[in-house]
């Protein structure tokens, strides 16, 4: 089991036991680094669930972009819950990744069939299409 599953699993707990909603919002300290986070139109007004330093906080997007700590490795969790025709459907994804002060990232979530994903590439415009695979870690089965 790598770092990051290890820290993820205290974290999980931490949000399962407190259902989410008890979690503080996240307030960055008034002199820390913080980077970047577009996140996609699907996902741009949703509150997630971010875990810093083993500490999990509820994060409330601004205009569609979300501030993270720089320099530290940060996991992001997203509820999805859709219903319709007596079916519920709902996913829990998670992805962990290590900030760098010099980059931003996007973020996106997807479905596809039965599963769902949360990917995070960082913007890059050199690239051809702006953005560039970001090297993360799934926290969860979808």
């Amino acid at each position: 089991m790598t770092n990051p599953q290890r820290m993820a699993i205290p974290a999980l707990l931490v949000c399962v036991l407190a259902g989410c909603v008890g979690l503080p919002s996240y307030q960055p300290p008034v002199d820390a680094a913080m980077v970047d986070v577009k996140l996609s139109p699907n996902m741009r007004n949703d509150t997630m669930t971010l875990c810093v330093d083993r500490t999990c906080y509820r994060a409330h997007p601004s205009k569609g972009h979300l501030k993270v700590p720089a320099g530290k490795r940060v996991m992001l969790f997203r509820n999805f819950v859709a219903g319709g025709y007596q079916v519920t459907y709902s996913c829990h994804p998670g992805v962990s990744f290590q900030t760098r002060g010099d980059l931003a990232y996007y973020a996106d979530f997807e479905i596809r069939a039965d599963r769902c994903g949360f990917l995070v590439f960082r913007l890059d415009p050199t690239s051809r299409i702006g953005v560039a695979w970001e090297p993360t870690e799934r926290l969860t089965k979808s």
